[in-house]
């Protein structure tokens, strides 16, 4: 049996930070997957950062998103350095664009208060708003412009994550799933194999109920909400700024030439699919958002899980104990994963290796 101080059971974004964060403090770690990394909800993502477009109110989640997104410059550069993978981190900006009269009347309300605390924004009309980007097909309400928002290429920076990860140290065990936990508190994966770690991180995304039901543990409660995205070439100009309109969607240029356009919200259980109904929807979102749009070839699609909480607010913190062995969650970033995996990797790391959680925690 090999010993760990550190599994972490989950290579989406959040299980391949916390692992790099793990290794980078010398820590014996592994991560483990019962597929690759990257296969679930983190390799489907656009990977917005975007707390205040994507933030109703202030709170304890808004100053974690804004303290998540000035960690990710760090984060970036830590995981292209141990890996060689470049996350394709841009911070070019957000424009939030309302959709109409009432929309325009809460994003004023939320720039009010977004302002008050410190967030660098301002409202553009329409005229601002195409001068900021001209890719935008129109914005006759006006926008909220966040300057310092963007995005992160998610596959690339799982990818990177992962990589960094090995070599500093960690133990890559892809194809690994937990099939129960040892009498002594380490972990049984399907196939014989056992593994012993002082401490477990649960960070399996929508599955992470399952992982803990599977070990013996109470199974937070986290349900799957399928999201879907479609990815189109030949748009002719690509914005350079995130496009982002609430609840109808977003547009981002992704590598390559390619626009993405996002995201659905479903409760469709455990299947994993594109459907016809979702791309007619997203196609919409990019005729509405890009100029140019209408005439680009839809080159594909992706989709896949969110973990949510009832509250839709993320679980982290510890979940339990198996013998010797603690038990922690980093589950439940519902639509945020993304954003969160700094301030996710930095918590976990210390709460996993000190015992503590950081300061504002």
């Amino acid at each position: 049996m090999t010993a760990y101080d550190v599994a972490v059971v989950g290579a989406g974004i959040a299980g391949c930070a916390v692992a790099m964060a793990c290794a980078q403090r010398a820590a014996r770690v592994a991560l483990l997957d019962r597929g690759q990394p990257g296969a679930g909800a983190s390799g489907a993502a656009a990977g917005l950062l975007a707390p205040g477009g994507e933030t109703d109110q202030p709170g304890a989640f808004f100053d974690a998103a804004r303290a998540s997104l000035a960690l990710w410059p760090e984060l970036a550069a830590a995981a292209t350095e141990a890996s060689g993978i470049d996350c394709g981190l841009s911070i070019d900006g957000l424009l939030r664009l309302a959709q109409d009269a009432a929309e325009v009347a809460a994003l004023e309300r939320r720039l009010a208060w977004q302002q008050a605390a410190g967030v660098a924004v301002e409202w553009l009309d329409e005229t601002a708003v195409l001068a900021t980007e001209p890719a935008c097909a129109a914005a006759p309400w006006g926008a909220a412009w966040y300057p310092g928002e963007g995005h992160v290429d998610s596959p690339a920076s799982v990818r990177a994550l992962a990589t960094g990860a090995e070599r500093l140290g960690a133990t890559l065990l892809a194809g690994a799933e937990v099939a129960g936990a040892t009498p002594g508190g380490g972990l049984r994966l399907a196939g014989g194999a056992h593994l012993e770690a002082a401490v477990v991180v649960i960070a399996a995304g929508a599955w992470s109920g399952s992982v803990a039901a599977t070990m013996g543990l109470p199974a937070p409660p986290l349900r799957p909400l399928r999201g879907q995205l479609i990815v189109l070439k030949g748009v002719g100009r690509l914005p350079d700024r995130v496009l982002y309109a609430g609840r109808l969607g977003y547009a981002v240029a992704g590598r390559d030439g390619f626009l993405l356009v996002g995201a659905t919200e479903e409760d469709a259980g455990y299947e994993v699919a594109v459907t016809a109904a979702a791309t007619e929807e997203l196609l919409t979102t990019a005729r509405t958002l890009v100029t140019g749009a209408a005439a680009a070839i839809l080159h594909g699609a992706r989709v896949g899980l969110r973990p949510a909480a009832p509250d839709r607010l993320p679980l982290l913190g510890e979940l339990g104990n198996l013998g010797d062995t603690r038990v922690l969650i980093a589950s439940g970033h519902h639509r945020n994963g993304v954003l969160l995996a700094p301030v996710t990797a930095t918590g976990m790391a210390g709460l996993a290796l000190e015992g503590t959680l950081p300061a504002g925690w």
